[in-house]
C-alpha cells in the first residue's frame, strides 16, 4: 500500500534476517512484480536454503501455459529456481479473464510441485466449500486467509475445519492494513488504495479506531505497543500457524519482533477475544475485505458458472 521506498524496504528485509525472520510472502500482484523484484534484490548473496519464499499466482494466470509463464517470471525476479510455497491467490472466478475451474487451477499448480518448481501448494481467500473442492483435486498444504482482530470471518467454518484436519494457516493482514497500529488519525484517512477496502468505509473506519483505542490499557499493562499486543494475540490464537506481519522499515521490524517475548494471560486473551467478536458482529457482513459491494463475490461466481457452462 502507498508509495514504496525501495531502499527502506530492502533494509527492512535485511533487518528481518538479522533478527531471525526468514520467511517472506509476496505475489506477482503486489506492484505488478515490483515486490518480487525488491525481494530478489534484497536476498542476493543469501544462502537460498536459509530463507522460505512464498508467492502467489493471479487468477488470470491459472491456465496451464500462463501459470508456467507466471511462475517462471516470479522465479527470475526473485533469483531462485524454486518457491517454498505457491498459492492460488483467489478462487478462479475472481478477477479471471477465461473460465478456469478450480480443478484445472489446482491440477496445474500441483504439476508445478511435481516438477520441483514449488515445494508446497496453497490456496488464499478460498471459502470452505472452495477449499474442500480444491482438496479433491490435489494436496493443499496450507491456506492463507485474511485474519485479525477486526476481520475474522474464518471463525465460522474455515478455522474449525483447519484445526480439525490439521491444515496450517498462514494468515495475512495481521495489523489490518495498519488500523491496528494506533497511528491512524480520525480526520485523515490514508490516500492509497486501502481506502477501497471495507474497514476504511466511513462509519466502519471510525469503529476500527475506537476498537484499537480500547486495546491501549492492555498494551500498557504489558509495557508493549499496540502492534506488539496484536501480534502476540495472533500467535496465541489456536489454529493460526503463523501470522504475516508487514514491516516497511528496519524500526518496524525491531518493534514487531518484540511480540515474541510477550505472553498474554489467558484472562486478557479471552477479554480481547470477546471484544473482537463484538466488533465483528457490529459491522455489516462482507464476503471479502477488498470488495466494498456486499455479496459481489456471489455475483461474480454466478457469472463464472455461466461462462463455464458455455465454454
Amino acid at each position: 500500500f502507498g508509495d514504496p521506498n525501495d531502499p527502506e524496504n530492502i533494509d527492512a528485509i535485511h533487518a528481518c534476517l538479522d533478527v531471525g525472520i526468514n520467511t517472506f510472502d509476496t505475489a506477482v500482484r503486489y506492484g505488478n512484480g515490483h515486490s518480487e523484484d525488491i525481494l530478489g534484490q534484497a536476498l542476493k548473496g543469501v544462502n537460498r536454503d536459509d530463507v522460505v519464499l512464498i508467492a502467489k499466482a493471479w487468477p488470470t494466470h491459472y491456465e496451464k501455459d500462463l501459470m508456467e509463464e507466471g511462475i517462471d517470471t516470479s522465479l527470475k525476479l526473485m533469483n531462485t529456481d524454486y518457491l517454498d510455497v505457491y498459492f492460488l491467490h483467489y478462487a478462479p472466478y475472481w478477477h479471471n479473464g477465461e473460465a478456469v475451474s478450480i480443478q484445472e487451477a489446482v491440477e496445474n499448480i500441483c504439476d508445478l510441485k511435481k516438477r520441483g518448481k514449488i515445494r508446497a501448494v496453497g490456496v488464499s481467500n478460498f471459502f470452505l466449500d472452495e477449499l474442500k473442492e480444491a482438496q479433491g483435486y490435489g494436496q493443499i498444504d496450507v491456506i492463507q486467509p485474511g485474519y485479525n482482530l477486526l476481520w475474522r470471518y474464518i471463525d465460522r467454518d474455515v478455522l474449525p475445519y483447519c484445526i480439525e484436519t490439521n491444515l496450517p494457516i498462514i494468515s495475512y493482514s495481521c495489523l489490518a492494513q495498519g488500523l491496528l497500529t494506533g497511528t491512524h488519525l480520525r480526520e485523515k484517512k490514508v490516500p492509497d488504495n486501502r481506502s477501497n477496502t471495507v474497514l476504511f468505509i466511513d462509519g466502519i473506519y471510525e469503529k476500527c479506531l475506537d476498537f484499537t483505542d480500547s486495546l491501549k490499557p492492555f498494551a500498557e499493562k504489558y509495557d508493549a505497543t499496540i502492534p506488539q499486543l496484536v501480534i502476540s494475540w495472533m500467535l496465541a490464537t489456536p489454529g493460526i500457524t503463523a501470522p504475516l506481519v508487514g514491516s516497511s522499515n528496519r524500526a518496524q521490524v525491531y518493534e514487531n519482533i518484540k511480540a515474541l517475548d510477550m505472553v498474554i494471560s489467558d484472562e486478557d486473551y479471552k477479554e480481547i477475544n470477546e471484544m473482537s467478536k463484538r466488533f465483528r458482529d457490529s459491522i455489516p457482513e462482507y464476503e471479502l475485505n477488498f470488495n466494498l459491494k456486499a455479496n459481489c463475490l456471489s455475483e461474480a461466481k454466478k457469472e463464472f458458472e455461466l461462462k463455464m457452462k458455455s465454454k
